[in-house]
């Protein structure tokens, strides 16, 4: 992601790591070995090995789930 991309900064990639169609990733991030990011994700902080980072900023996806998943249940004892 350096280079001629007209980025102002760079973007250090670790091994193996899975980018989803159409994430954001600013400038001088850090993603760690293994780190998978998901679709139309965006990631404003570095990423620690082995996450799995998902949404808008993204955060641990097993915080995201947690929030979705107490959502849920607060919407079907709602109805």
């Amino acid at each position: 992601m350096a280079g001629s991309s007209g980025l102002a900064g760079t973007v250090t990639l670790g091994d193996g790591v899975v980018i989803g169609g159409g994430a954001k990733i600013r400038d001088h991030i850090t993603l760690g070995s293994g780190v998978k990011v998901g679709a139309g994700s965006g990631v404003i902080a570095d990423v620690e090995p082995g996450k799995t980072v998902l949404g808008y900023p993204a955060s641990d996806s097993r915080d995201t789930l947690k929030q979705w998943l107490a959502l849920k249940k607060l919407a079907k004892n709602g109805s």
